[in-house]
């Protein structure tokens, strides 16, 4: 379908982005260790998941995501998509954030794919307080993180498929900015064993973020003096390389179950692995709405540990579109439980 010449020079760029990224987060394969890297990374945001059918499957979808989510867990896995698909999903985060994702993808045709992804992470008015004026100063300070993202793949034989994705993060605290350019990348491959197929993923990748702006001082230690504050230090933005393994055991006209296996490699924690399943069935053939179960367990993390989930497709208009809805609940050890709740279109 393409030269060789030009398939070449995308795994080479791959390769490349592999070797840095392995680099960059401090190569740790089965980790003992890691969890010291904690705290390390700015754009944590960066890090909340899109999609309700991931976060069900305990975000072992680099292999699996064949939908608009798949711009943020793996560019490449765009392809995958039957149709075009848009999804939005909403998030209530931990103490008192907000979190929506959107994505969107177009096919341009049965080989090239185009997606465009937006995150915001919000908590609205904060009040100021001191230790003098417990109950607040009257003055209030704004926090938000947005990011876009454009991606771009290629389905260069029926087998092999990859993407990039550029984006443009934005986080503000009060007067204190953060801007920066980061790029996504992967790989999606069938082995030609059945269903199987492997995929590969770096998120995140790019250069140092520094915050900027001016922080007034209240006069006097410790506030340097009574010096106004406008150098930052540089962080690393949150770099997580994924390798996943998928399949379906079962797969006919009426049911479809996938199990999925996947390796997590964090550049600010600890190497973890997950394991996720998903089970599809139909109502029947003169109503193809499905349902659908998901489930799935984190290795290794301190955060997370299990998820479930459900869905329903239903097609409306005959077969010219797709509605989808869906749920996911996440535990977290030290906090409790996070909902999300997606709602999709295929067209």
């Amino acid at each position: 379908m393409y030269s060789t010449s030009i398939l070449k020079f995308y795994r080479v760029l791959l390769i490349s982005l592999f070797l840095i990224s392995c680099h960059s987060v401090h190569a740790q394969i089965f980790p003992s260790f890691g969890g010291e890297r904690a705290g390390v990374s700015l754009g944590s945001m960066l890090k909340i998941g899109s999609g309700a059918r991931a976060a069900g499957m305990a975000e072992t979808v680099v292999s699996v995501v064949d939908d608009a989510s798949a711009v943020y867990w793996n560019p490449a896995a765009i392809t995958q998509s039957i149709s075009h698909h848009a999804q939005f999903t909403q998030t209530n985060w931990f103490g008192g954030l907000t979190h929506q994702s959107a994505n969107c993808i177009y096919k341009i045709n049965d080989a090239s794919t185009i997606g465009i992804g937006i995150n915001n992470l919000s908590a609205g008015s904060i009040a100021v307080t001191t230790e003098f004026r417990p109950l607040g100063t009257g003055e209030f300070i704004d926090f938000r993180t947005l990011s876009f993202g454009i991606s771009y793949a290629q389905q260069f034989t029926e087998q092999f498929s990859a993407g990039i994705t550029v984006k443009y993060l934005d986080e503000r605290f009060g007067v204190i900015g953060l801007q920066g350019v980061l790029f996504d990348a992967g790989t999606f491959y069938k082995t030609g064993l059945g269903t199987s197929r492997f995929a590969v993923a770096i998120s995140n990748f790019g250069s140092k973020l520094t915050p900027s702006g001016t922080v007034r001082n209240a006069g006097g230690p410790p506030n340097f003096n009574g010096q106004n504050i406008q150098s930052f230090q540089s962080f690393d933005p949150p770099i997580n390389f994924r390798i996943g393994f998928a399949l379906e055991p079962i797969i006919d006209s009426m049911q479809v179950w996938t199990l999925s296996v996947q390796l997590n490699h964090p550049s600010d924690n600890a190497e973890n692995y997950s394991l996720g399943s998903e089970y599809s069935v139909m109502f029947s053939e003169a109503f193809p709405a499905k349902m659908i179960a998901r489930g799935g367990y984190k290795i290794g993390s301190d955060q997370e540990r299990y998820s479930f989930g459900a869905g329903v497709y239903i097609p409306i208009s005959g077969q010219d579109f797709l509605l989808q809805l869906d749920y996911s609940y996440t535990d977290f050890i030290a906090w409790g439980g996070i909902q999300r709740f997606t709602a999709g279109i295929r067209f």
